[in-house]
């Protein structure tokens, strides 16, 4: 599919995945209503049934369109997707022995490790705070840490293999 097409599809989808999980939380808020104010039984097992029945379908399949369109207008917007789908075509087409040195610039593109540092930080960072559970203002600060020193982390030039130096000197 042409990339110039599938980023404002995935976008749309992401959005969908966003007006889905407001719908599900509106069902939910209007479920606790008639539970709360519900008097008998049955009425309760009405409101328990919208509450959790459509709740329990609707709100998974958002949260999951919303992170998996996410990651991927994510990688996109950092470069990283589209490098990488460059480099794929290239490598294969490429003729066996060396790599040409348009390619091997391609691989040590500096955006890809910062890409991937960061994303690596980010996961960190959601894995304390599925952990350790703070509070609103604490979760934004820890996301907002995680996200600069992966971007940090991604300023730090990796350490050069003796066949990169070698390649250098000659």
């Amino acid at each position: 599919m042409n990339t110039t097409l599938l980023y404002p599809l995935v976008l749309f989808l992401h959005i969908l995945g966003a007006f889905g999980l407001i719908a599900a939380i509106t069902l939910e808020a209007i479920g606790l209503r008639g539970l709360r104010r519900a008097v008998r039984t049955d009425d309760a097992l009405v409101w328990f049934g919208i509450s959790r029945g459509l709740v329990l379908r609707l709100a998974p399949a958002s949260l999951g369109l919303i992170l998996i369109t996410g990651l991927y207008m994510t990688a996109t917007a950092l470069g990283t997707g589209i490098r990488m789908a460059r480099v794929g075509p290239a490598l294969r087409q490429a003729s066996a022995g060396p790599l040409s040195d348009d390619l091997r610039r391609a691989l040590r593109d500096p955006i890809l490790l910062t890409s991937l540092r960061t994303r690596l930080a980010i996961v960190l960072g959601v894995v304390f705070l599925m952990t350790v559970k703070p509070s609103a203002v604490v979760s934004l600060l820890v996301v907002v840490l995680a996200t600069a020193v992966g971007l940090l982390a991604g300023l730090i030039s990796p350490r050069r293999n003796r066949n990169e130096l070698r390649a250098e000197v000659g």
